[in-house]
């Protein structure tokens, strides 16, 4: 029995918490009502106010001189970026502006096995001009450092082109020589006939050391086999000319290959903006800011009646 009436003890006091519990949000809901008015209010101000941010982004593609040969690492560019251009940079768009701080932050972005790396600013709309004018400055800086040892690749590979052409119109020049008396010496051969082919005669020979090795000369008494002998002669040469020429033709291909390889570092498109604009919405801003409202306007209320209650047993 003693149990049973504990519980309806302890059931009445339940009940009694929550009637006064009541009272206390019914007494005290002007502080509700104001708490939870100002909350949502401020939190409607502050999404009005709040100017809507976009990524402005500029990619910056990295020079190369050949097949995945580029003239730094994504990574080591992005170090450049950050600790030499960078600080130059910013200190000058502040100087130039007569501001303090930077109205927004820039970020590089570098991945390995890339052969870019990113220049990142949060920004408003109103700011994007700025953005472009930092981003701008920025890959000038980084491009003219890059293309600086790119165009000495160039001017190396210019010469070797130069030199390679050179010496592909000299051999031409001198296999056309070669062409011109070797149908010289066949229409000779037409002209005097090869009667006399089976003459006997005397046949000298004359051999001249020269940079491309031993060359003989062959003559004899009987003209057309001279001629014969001279023919030959012309045919090797024409020979070797030919390969000579072939050789130049595949090192010239082969360097215009590299020479096309080399392109310079460039940034194809400066700050563009991201479609959507980023960070919390207006909307989302609002709900948060009527739950907030919600949860401090209870804890006012509360806060309210335990004050009030100390003072009235104060006073007692």
């Amino acid at each position: 029995m003693g149990n049973l009436n504990d519980q309806r003890d302890s059931s009445q006091d339940d009940e009694i918490s929550l009637v006064d519990l009541a009272r206390v949000l019914v007494r005290r809901r002007v502080w509700i009502f104001a708490t939870f008015s100002v909350c949502v209010l401020m939190a409607l101000a502050y999404a009005l106010l709040q100017e809507r941010q976009y990524n402005f982004t500029t990619s910056i593609l990295i020079g190369e001189f050949g097949l995945d040969k580029t003239i730094a690492e994504a990574r080591s560019t992005k170090n450049v970026l950050e600790r030499r251009i960078a600080p130059l940079v910013e200190r000058s768009f502040v100087d130039e502006r007569k501001i303090e701080n930077m109205p927004f932050a820039t970020s590089v972005i570098a991945d390995e096995g890339n052969n870019f790396v990113t220049l990142q600013s949060k920004a408003s709309k109103e700011q994007q001009p700025l953005v472009v004018v930092l981003h701008s400055e920025m890959a000038s800086a980084l491009t003219r450092d890059h293309n600086e040892k790119l165009s000495l690749l160039e001017r190396e590979s210019d010469i070797r082109l130069g030199n390679l052409s050179a010496a592909l119109a000299t051999e031409k020049q001198q296999m056309a020589r070669f062409q011109k008396l070797l149908s010289a010496s066949t229409q000779v051969i037409r002209d005097v006939g090869v009667s006399d082919v089976g003459i006997k005669g005397d046949v000298t020979a004359r051999a001249d050391s020269t940079a491309n090795g031993m060359e003989a000369t062959l003559s004899s008494s009987s003209r057309s086999l001279t001629f014969l002998l001279s023919q030959m002669q012309l045919t090797e040469q024409l020979s070797k000319r030919q390969t000579r020429i072939t050789e130049l033709q595949g090192e010239l291909e082969s360097e215009e290959l590299k020479r096309s390889w080399i392109k310079q570092t460039r940034a194809p498109n400066i700050a563009t903006a991201s479609v959507s604009p980023t960070g919390t919405g207006k909307t989302l801003i609002v709900v948060l800011g009527t739950l907030l409202g919600g949860m401090l306007s209870l804890f006012a209320a509360f806060f309210v009646e335990f004050v009030h209650r100390v003072k009235g047993e104060q006073l007692g």
